[in-house]
């Protein structure tokens, strides 16, 4: 098709299209606050936007992660404190058992006590933090132990490893919890009790010692608690570090999801500012050439002749 426009008024118009699509460009850039939206803004910052994206979304997982195991962690380590007050209860007991004016009753009547303490430590290995078991190990979604108090009998369900690990935020990782098995019931290598570190042997010891009436296996046993005493305190101790561990990649993270904002927001948000400047450039160059368009004389073939 010929065009009917002379070779000036076409120039015109690529001219005006140019600056409405400038113009366009730039009032976009003001309503959405975004420099680039498709590759063609900027072809040479596609990569590194998108892998920005990639990053941020990445370390905001890696945050979610690490929120999820404070809370455990934190949880842990308060129910590990009240665990080491029961230890300290228990040697309390088991000492008045040794008083002077003990008796069998007594002594029985302190068993019982006892025994209402090992149910509650029980009940710690088995506690629960938005429906998973936080000494559960790799086998979270199941108690480890259960104990009857009429009977007094301690059931081990199940023996669970702890592998466990959460990344942070530079790609490192750390192992994030034990199992009730190692902090509660430590045993050797045939699955026999290690006195002075196994919480639970220690408690039935006591109880064991009060309820016969055992002097000799009292006092044994009243030294039996404190090192599994001693043996619990370290057990905190690592929910302790973790808890330092997970604090400090938790700062990290949100420094490192700022960095990556800020790099982010230089590469693809528009600089209102020039962006206003440049809007009223547009539209005044536009508004001008339009101006200017339409003063310029028509004239064509026809009204020559009529001339």
């Amino acid at each position: 098709m010929i065009s009917a426009l002379t070779p000036y008024n076409q120039l015109f118009v690529n001219n005006v299209d140019a600056l409405q699509t400038a113009l366009n460009k730039v009032e976009s850039e003001l309503s959405s606050g975004l420099a680039v939206t498709s590759a063609s803004d900027a072809p040479d910052q596609v990569s590194a936007i998108l892998q920005l994206h990639a990053n941020i979304q990445q370390n905001q997982q890696i945050q979610k992660n690490l929120t999820s195991v404070q809370s455990q962690v934190q949880t842990a380590d308060q129910n590990l404190s009240t665990a080491s007050t029961i230890m300290d209860q228990v040697a309390t007991l088991a000492s008045q058992g040794l008083g002077l004016d003990s008796t069998a009753q007594t002594r029985q009547q302190l068993a019982t006590q006892v025994t209402s303490l090992l149910q509650q430590m029980v009940s710690i290995s088995n506690t629960s933090v938005d429906g998973s078991y936080i000494f559960g190990g790799d086998s979270d979604q199941n108690p480890s132990y259960q104990f009857d108090p009429t009977t007094s009998m301690l059931t081990r369900l199940q023996i669970a490893t702890a592998t466990r690990q959460v990344q942070d935020a530079s790609g490192g990782t750390f192992a994030i919890g034990l199992s009730a098995n190692q902090i509660f019931d430590s045993r050797d290598a045939l699955d026999n009790p290690i006195s002075g570190q196994n919480v639970f042997d220690a408690l039935q010891s006591v109880i064991t010692a009060l309820n016969t009436n055992d002097t000799p296996g009292l006092q044994a046993s009243v030294n039996i608690v404190q090192s599994a005493t001693s043996y619990l305190s370290q057990q905190q101790s690592f929910y302790g570090n973790v808890e330092t561990k997970v604090s400090t990649a938790l700062t990290n993270t949100s420094n490192l999801n700022v960095s990556y904002q800020k790099d982010l927001s230089n590469r693809q948000d528009a600089d209102a500012t020039s962006a206003i400047i440049e809007m009223q450039q547009y539209s005044t160059t536009l508004q001008a050439a339009i101006a200017a368009q339409a003063k310029m004389p028509q004239t064509n073939l026809f009204s020559l002749m009529g001339g």
